[in-house]
């Protein structure tokens, strides 16, 4: 059976990008990896893996048929050989980064956000929001449970993200190895009961999350070479999330620790701790910024065309900096659309929260903002916690961490649904009356 760039009766698109190596190549050239267990061994994932192989036979329902004849149910980049997605070859994918400088809170934020995406996008949007790859997701689906699905009165405490290990692919290229970054893959199709279901196959998304350890965009760090390219993502990305912790900046903690008992405003005691502290968040969003330049090949004076999303996270710790009645609810209003009841995100909303947060920002953090909006056109600034209260202290165990039972966190999804709503047309509805302002 010939090639053809249909599975069964869905259409491919016509590029694909590997959320691996960020190849760009025709949905013809993707490789199989063979179902039988009798076909091991790659040239550059090693010997253990599955045999990958450019199929010459198909069978009825469009899938390739391996050397022994099994049906074969997963694709790979035919450059890096890592796994793809199917779903990345029928929906365009949304390239998204999240940035911070170590301990700003990305594993909580990520956690805790694309757990309350899967509940409230299929509740609210009628959009189905899923795994693309269970297996690629696995780390994060770890997370979610302990934060939200464990013993509720258990003290949990999210691991740091690593420089190293099964967050990390390596392939070989003859005699260089280099080191991929494992990303997070969703799936976003809206769902029969959505206003635009009918439309589904052209609105589905693909959206592909990374998430690097902080120490990946210190300037010292050698991070973005041939052979450890972990945060050459930031060149694909249409959003990105650049987390700001207020706890972190000697600034804010003056005036947090006035109103606050939260324990991570404690004087830091180990070395390691005292040095992250020392670590200064502009400095991250700097390097940040000159990747992006780099990566995209921007010159000096070219904007970022993408959406800058400034995340504050830690909300629960310095509340009483920027007190909001507006952040007691998500930004989710009821509309009607065609005599039908629908959601949508309350721009109005975001936008006097963001203005307010600016100007909180601007009044300790001057040169942030002065870096943020001289980079980007669109920047919107979005307080959030992940957990929305204090962590515990465990004196016995000399550890800190959340009981599930009392986490409520504060405006988690409100900057995924922003980019949602801003990056596709007709997905995650925006509210219609006030357009949403970004400075």
């Amino acid at each position: 059976m010939s090639k053809s760039p249909t599975i069964g009766k869905r259409r491919l698109l016509d590029k694909i990008v590997c959320p691996h190596c960020w190849t760009q190549f025709p949905p013809e050239d993707v490789l199989w990896i063979a179902e039988s267990p009798n076909l091991t061994g790659d040239m550059k994932l090693g010997e253990t893996e599955r045999e990958r192989f450019l199929p010459t036979e198909y069978n009825a329902r469009g899938f390739a048929v391996d050397a022994q004849g099994c049906e074969c149910r997963e694709c790979a980049c035919p450059r890096c050989h890592l796994p793809v997605p199917l779903s990345l070859l029928e929906a365009p994918t949304l390239f998204m980064s999240i940035v911070g400088a170590p301990a700003s809170g990305k594993s909580y934020y990520l956690a805790s956000s694309t757990w309350f995406l899967r509940k409230i996008l299929p509740r609210c949007f009628k959009l189905n929001f899923s795994d693309a790859d269970p297996n690629m997701n696995r780390r994060l689906q770890e997370y979610e449970a302990l934060l939200f699905l464990g013993d509720e009165n258990r003290l949990v405490e999210l691991p740091k993200t690593e420089e190293q290990g099964d967050l990390y692919n390596s392939v070989r290229y003859d005699d260089q190895v280099v080191v991929y970054p494992q990303p997070f893959v969703f799936s976003v199709k809206p769902s029969i009961e959505h206003p635009h279901g009918d439309k589904a196959a052209k609105l589905s998304r693909t959206i592909c999350l990374y998430d690097n350890a902080g120490e990946s965009y210190l300037p010292t760090r050698d991070a973005d070479s041939f052979s450890f390219p972990v945060t050459r993502h930031l060149g694909q990305s249409e959003c990105v999330f650049f987390l700001f912790d207020p706890t972190q900046d000697a600034r804010f903690r003056s005036a947090i620790k006035e109103r606050s008992n939260d324990p991570r405003l404690a004087d830091a005691n180990d070395w390691e701790e005292r040095r992250l502290s020392q670590v200064r968040q502009e400095t991250i969003f700097t390097e940040t910024i000159k990747r992006i330049r780099s990566a995209r090949r921007m010159y000096a004076n070219d904007r970022f065309d993408g959406l800058l999303i400034v995340v504050l996270t830690k909300y629960d710790a310095w509340r009483d900096l920027l007190p909001c009645g507006e952040l007691q609810g998500d930004p989710i209003a009821r509309a009607e659309f065609n005599n039908r009841e629908i959601f949508c995100l309350r721009a109005d909303r975001v936008a006097r929260v963001s203005s307010r947060a600016r100007a909180m920002l601007m009044k300790r953090a001057p040169e942030f903002v002065s870096a943020a909006e001289n980079f980007a056109n669109d920047v919107v600034y979005v307080p959030v916690s992940a957990s929305g209260v204090s962590p515990e202290i465990d004196r016995a165990a000399n550890r800190r961490g959340f009981r599930p039972k009392n986490v409520r966190p504060i405006w988690i999804a409100t900057p995924m649904l922003l980019a949602l709503s801003r990056l596709t047309k007709g997905l995650a509805p925006i509210h219609a009356e006030d357009a949403p302002e970004t400075r």
